[in-house]
């Protein structure tokens, strides 16, 4: 059947497009035209229904429906404007407009509208014809060539059409006396099975939908007329949604009955279905969206009420979803968006919901949990799901989520009040680093003055990297057997013109939880390497330089490409960069930063443990990493010579890291009987004031020229 043909009429082009798409999804066909000359053009016979925009420039939509009336009398017209006009909706219906709807037009409703007009219209085409036949049978008793005529015009009027014209009494059982022949093409049987059994039109009625059908032909028989829709069974088992559309007439002996018309409308229902989806899914990732998910709060806050349960809802932002649309493309983002979905869908329960508000926002719906405690445990669990890798464009990739939660409140029953509510929470999570949750609070709490520092040391931190306050110094490391510089260590300092010089452990972990610290690594990397070519080009013996890097640096997918880029800047080969890690930060997120680990080994730069010692990094682990250098836990070596077991866990180090062919290095070496200890037991190398304290460049470029024993006095 060829899908019917809608005219929009409408001067806003955003308007006249969107309704143009959602018009096309339910399968018909649309022309557009944004005034009246436009619209002249496009009227012909193969328009079946009009939609007119009252406001138009020039002549308006009421002059539309003037010339359609004119030239396309029988096509049905839908007004629409955003104006609450009763002179125009008056004037619209009193020339011939079959409806008026307001501006903004929901799209289930202006769907439904058309499909009701144009079933309409095909119902009353077929009552004309219907009349045509009564006429022409009563005429053509009066002679038997008419008769036969006739007969032979009523066969082909009723196997042409597509819809089933039958007659019934008006009894109980609204038996069939009548029905068309093209009945088993709707339903597989044949005309005989109705007119024979009294109740057997009824037994095809779907069971939950027979109360609603007998009550619709009740109706009928009160107001002369009656359309109804319901589920009409299928010979081999199946359902098919049908159109009835009856009127009350008198039978050729003067008795009542209903003449109907049943007509096959699957298609036009599955339609709906789509269209109502399209109203409340997310479409991205099939979630509900914030329509639906709004309904199912109210919902929940009133049984919650109702029970006197608990609820709570998880107002949620993902963190570092932005590198990856700017990265790989909103393509992969969308990629990223469903994975997260379906990790959100896995860990809720038939009873709670989850929904896509819109971008990376989400929200959950925890019905009837036991206590705050169990919100808690919730968003612990997600938080976990969320960070788990994911493999984007050949590339590892962790996301992290920000979570605020409201709990169930007598003292707010609104959807709005709740949301802003949990929506305040998420961004405390936001401020307090990211990656956690948040309990709502009131300012009674005491969180807000611990946000408040962090926010003002933040702000601080941020004017810090934009008014160049950011330095280097710079600690050597010495190579044990002969004093010599092997290479430098960058170490970054905070020249606070309020405070003076701020070291790193006072600003760092606030860089880390703000996402800062991926800004300031960046600028600490670029810094070293340029140094270091600035040495190099002073005719200066270069040496490697270390800078630490962070997991939430390392698991950018392009931070090779960055490394690589900075060499390439400075002339510098890889092997005169060093790059370390905690063994905290690798044993946490090793899985995530493998990639970009290897990328670098293969390039040439090393790659060191730091702070080794301090954890459990196993052998096997150990052993899968690309990693060049171990430098022990600045703890351990301060408690050589004092007791306890310290020596036998560095000498452990560096035994093991020399199986495995990797330096070990000493950091915050201070005293003689830690440089003889570490010297006994073939330590590769040691940085602490027992050689040299961190000091700015000039000095470091003084010790390099002169090229002399750091350990001197100590030989």
């Amino acid at each position: 059947m060829q899908p019917s043909k809608i005219l929009i009429v409408d001067d806003y082009k955003e308007l006249r497009d969107l309704y143009a798409e959602f018009l096309e999804n339910a399968g018909f066909i649309v022309v557009k035209a944004k005034n009246y000359d436009g619209a002249v053009e496009q009227i012909d016979s193969s328009i079946d229904i009009a939609l007119l925009d009252v406001k138009l420039e020039g002549h308006s939509g009421l002059d539309v429906l003037a010339y359609l009336r004119k030239h396309r009398p029988a096509c049905p017209v839908i007004m629409m404007s955003g104006f609450a006009d009763k002179k125009s909706t008056i004037e619209a219906l009193r020339q011939g407009a079959v409806e008026y709807l307001e501006k903004p037009i929901n799209p289930h409703e202006l769907v439904h509208s058309i499909k009701h007009w144009l079933d309409y219209h095909a119902t009353k085409q077929e009552n004309h014809r219907l009349q045509d036949f009564q006429a022409m049978h009563r005429r053509l008793q009066e002679n038997e060539q008419q008769i036969r005529m006739a007969n032979e015009r009523l066969n082909f009027l009723l196997t042409s059409t597509s819809a089933v014209i039958y007659a019934s009494d008006i009894s109980d059982h609204y038996a069939t006396t009548f029905i068309s022949d093209n009945i088993k093409r709707l339903c597989g049987y044949e005309a005989e099975a109705f007119t024979s059994s009294a109740d057997f039109r009824l037994g095809c009625v779907h069971p939950d939908d027979v109360e609603h059908v007998k009550n619709s032909l009740k109706k009928g028989l009160e107001r002369g007329s009656n359309r109804f829709e319901y589920r009409f069974q299928h010979k081999d088992g199946h359902y098919v949604w049908v159109g009835d559309e009856i009127r009350i007439d008198k039978n050729q002996h003067g008795t009542l009955e209903f003449l109907g018309f049943l007509s096959d409308i699957t298609e036009h229902k599955h339609s709906e279905e789509k269209i109502r989806e399209m109203a409340y899914t997310d479409l991205l990732t099939g979630l509900p969206n914030r329509s639906l998910y709004y309904d199912r709060l109210k919902q929940a806050i009133a049984q919650s009420h109702r029970n006197h349960t608990n609820m709570a809802v998880l107002f949620m932002d993902l963190d570092y979803f932005k590198p990856i649309n700017d990265e790989l493309g909103h393509e992969w983002g969308d990629i990223a968006l469903i994975e997260v979905a379906r990790r959100l869908q896995n860990c809720i329960r038939e009873t709670d919901t989850v929904a896509r508000l819109g971008g990376d926002e989400f929200s959950i719906i925890l019905d009837n949990i036991e206590s705050e405690e169990s919100a808690c445990m919730f968003a612990e669990k997600v938080i976990h799901l969320i960070q788990e890798p994911m493999i984007l464009k050949n590339s590892q990739y962790v996301l992290g989520v920000s979570i605020g939660i409201n709990l169930n409140s007598h003292e707010y029953r609104d959807v709005e009040t709740i949301m802003r509510l949990a929506d305040d929470a998420m961004y405390q999570a936001k401020e307090l680093g990211r990656n956690r949750y948040c309990i709502y609070r009131d300012k009674e709490s005491g969180v807000f003055s611990e946000i408040n520092a962090e926010l003002k040391l933040e702000k601080a931190l941020r004017q810090a990297i934009s008014n160049d306050e950011l330095l280097i110094y710079y600690q050597p490391k010495v190579e044990l057997k002969n004093g010599l510089i092997t290479g430098t260590h960058a170490l970054l300092r905070w020249n606070n013109a309020e405070t003076g010089i701020i070291l790193p452990d006072q600003f760092l972990p606030l860089a880390n939880k703000t996402g800062l610290i991926v800004q300031i690594g960046e600028w600490v990397l670029r810094q070293a390497c340029t140094q270091n070519r600035k040495w190099k080009e002073m005719g200066l013996p270069i040496v490697p330089v270390s800078v630490n890097v962070t997991a939430e640096q390392l698991r950018h997918a392009d931070f090779s490409k960055l490394v690589a880029q900075t060499l390439r800047d400075n002339h510098l080969d890889a092997d005169m960069l060093q790059l370390e890690i905690s063994e905290s930060d690798l044993m946490q997120h090793a899985s995530a930063v493998l990639i970009s680990l290897n990328e670098l080994d293969a390039m040439g730069v090393k790659i060191t443990i730091d702070n080794f010692g301090a954890g459990f990094f196993s052998l096997q682990s150990l052993k899968s990493m690309p990693v060049h250098e171990l430098k022990m836990n600045r703890s351990l070596i301060h408690q050589i010579g004092q007791g306890g077991d310290s020596a036998q866990i560095a000498n452990a180090i560096i035994s093991m890291g020399h199986i495995l062919n990797h330096q070990v290095v000493a950091e915050g070496v201070e005293t003689e009987d830690q440089l003889q200890f570490l010297r006994k037991h073939d330590s590769d190398g040691i940085l602490g004031f027992l050689s040299s304290p961190p000091v700015p460049a000039n000095t470091i470029a003084e010790q390099l020229k002169n090229m002399k024993s750091m350990l001197k006095l100590l030989d």
